[in-house]
């Protein structure tokens, strides 16, 4: 291609475009035409006419105030536990991001910061991995409060099944006399659950 057909490919756009822009303006425009009359034509139709022209000016009428006060109930301003939900029971291990747990993820952590999969930096006694959503609070029967912030592998869903949560700690020592357990696992509903 030479200069001047991109320059003419170029030209076309940029009218197209501007065409583009000026139906969107007409649009537009029709739209709050159109809405306007709609909205006068039903005003009218429904009685609703901004003067009544029977009244004189001069006659004042007494309104009496037709509305009542119903009392508001009283807040607790205690916060108030996110309700448990039973989930089951679950195999619960713990991992740390050295490489004999993460494998290949190990490698290149900036400034020392391990992120889960869910982009979340990992925390020791807060985050865990497992199938469910990311974002989801656990609470582990005995063990504690979690959030999935990082993905189980494939590999082991498929060997151990959906109900998975593998806790994240700093050390791997501290992971393996975690070892295997065998918890019930609530979710925490009401928490930040947003993505279930």
């Amino acid at each position: 291609m030479n200069c001047s057909e991109n320059t003419r490919k170029a030209t076309q756009r940029a009218k197209r475009n501007q065409w583009f822009r000026r139906m969107f303006t007409v649009a537009l425009l029709m739209g709050l035409v159109v809405g306007f009359f709609l909205g006068r034509f039903t005003a009218h139709a429904f009685g609703r006419t901004t003067a009544e022209p029977d009244t004189e000016p001069s006659q004042t009428v007494d309104i009496q105030p037709t509305q009542t006060v119903i009392p508001t109930p009283e807040v607790s301003l205690e916060p108030v536990e996110p309700e448990l939900v039973y989930l089951g029971e679950f195999r619960v291990t713990a991992y740390c991001a050295c490489e004999i747990c993460c494998g290949q993820w190990a490698e290149n952590r900036p400034n020392g910061i391990v992120y889960g999969a869910s982009g979340e930096p990992l925390v020791a006694g807060v985050s865990c991995a497992s199938p469910l959503p990311f974002g989801t609070v656990l609470e582990v029967e005995g063990v504690g409060t979690y959030i999935v912030q990082d993905r189980t592998a494939s590999w082991v869903v498929d060997k151990y099944g959906e109900n998975l949560v593998d806790i994240y700690f700093d050390d791997h020592q501290a992971a393996l006399e975690f070892g295997l357990q065998y918890h019930d696992v609530y979710l925490k509903e009401g928490a930040d659950n947003d993505q279930m």
